[in-house]
């Protein structure tokens, strides 16, 4: 199988383009560009049980969490990112070629650890606009589906997923995912489903809104059942003490993360806006903090290549479904105008 394409770290980047580290700018992965809060760093340079493995049964990380999500702490299950997660809800479900459905074009990890699992991933398009059709979806055969994964915001797009959509599958005999990693952005979520729905997994993490991706850490809500089962196989230390820490601290500053989602949230608008006036790029309005492009009557590589060559990284798509595409994560309101100033250049 092809390994899963990972981002690099800024300074390796800074190496290979033989660029200054402070030259990068990094707009390729969906990061907070403002960085690990200063309270977070203090919390970390204050911890005092590095030396001590984390709890395994999660006690304080749950009812921290479940407070912040407002559910019970037996509903939630922490994890290394929702990447983890991710894996653990198909070790749980899956046996040896069950299916796996989702909505292509969305987060390809998603095929990489159904692979992992030894389970059949089965991706069906979604419209032009990155919606998922109703009516297409109850077309398809469910037979030997155990599992379906949904993301909301959609990465790469940006929309949200539609209700009908999910209350159709959560209907049929099969566990539905929804991942929420960007829900922060979209002041959207379909948590409040869960009580009324053993079936419905929500998965969310800290890596985007409270500036933790290097931390890796993410939870999962879902009915008690399926939480049972999560603990019951996942690995026991798999959140380190100092992502607890840090994770504690975020949520114990909550206004400092609203008000940086409210400004990149700003800054997209206002960049959905500038990179709406080049002829040559077709922006999908974004409810994340990102924004796709498809690039016309222009390569979308050489673009990607160039800013690269000045030290500005996006995400580049040439697949089926995504010829010709960058996406662009939102950076700060500097950052941003630096990209539009190479764009201005390279596109006109």
């Amino acid at each position: 199988m092809a390994p899963y394409s990972p981002i690099e770290p800024p300074d390796q980047i800074a190496k290979r383009l033989n660029l200054p580290e402070e030259q990068i700018i990094k707009l390729d992965a969906n990061e907070n560009p403002f960085g690990t809060a200063p309270e977070v760093l203090e919390a970390l340079g204050n911890g005092r049980y590095y030396h001590i493995y984390p709890d395994p049964a999660q006690v304080n990380l749950r009812q921290v969490i479940a407070q912040y999500a407002d559910c019970s702490p037996e509903m939630v299950v922490a994890g290394t990112g929702a990447d983890e997660l991710i894996d653990i809800a198909c070790r749980l479900l899956l046996e040896t070629g069950e299916k796996v459905i989702s909505f292509a074009p969305t987060f390809s990890y998603y095929n990489h650890v159904v692979a992992l699992n030894k389970g059949r991933f089965c991706s069906y398009p979604r419209e032009s606009d990155f919606s998922i059709s109703l009516d297409k979806a109850k077309q398809i055969d469910l037979t030997g589906v155990k599992l379906v994964i949904l993301c909301s915001p959609n990465n790469p797009s940006g929309n949200l997923l539609e209700e009908a959509v999910l209350d159709y599958f959560l209907s049929q005999n099969l566990v539905v995912l929804v991942d929420e990693a960007y829900h922060e952005f979209s002041q959207s979520s379909f948590l409040h489903k869960v009580k009324n729905n053993e079936n419905l997994l929500i998965l969310r993490t800290f890596s985007k809104c409270f500036a933790l991706a290097g931390l890796r850490v993410g939870y999962g809500i879902m009915s008690e059942k399926l939480a049972r089962g999560f603990m019951r196989i996942k690995p026991p230390f798999s959140v380190n003490v100092a992502a607890e820490i840090a994770l504690e601290t975020c949520l114990n500053n909550l206004p400092h993360f609203q008000d940086q989602v409210a400004e990149l949230s700003r800054i997209r608008d206002w960049t959905q806006k500038e990179l709406s006036v080049f002829q040559q790029l077709q922006v999908t309005p974004s409810q994340s903090n990102f924004i796709l492009c498809q690039v016309l009557n222009t390569n979308a590589a050489d673009i990607f290549q160039k800013l690269q060559e000045k030290g500005v990284l996006v995400r580049y798509f040439a697949t089926d479904l995504l010829q010709n595409y960058i996406r662009i994560s939102i950076g700060t309101q500097a950052q941003m105008e630096i990209l539009l100033e190479h764009l201005k250049k390279l596109i006109n």
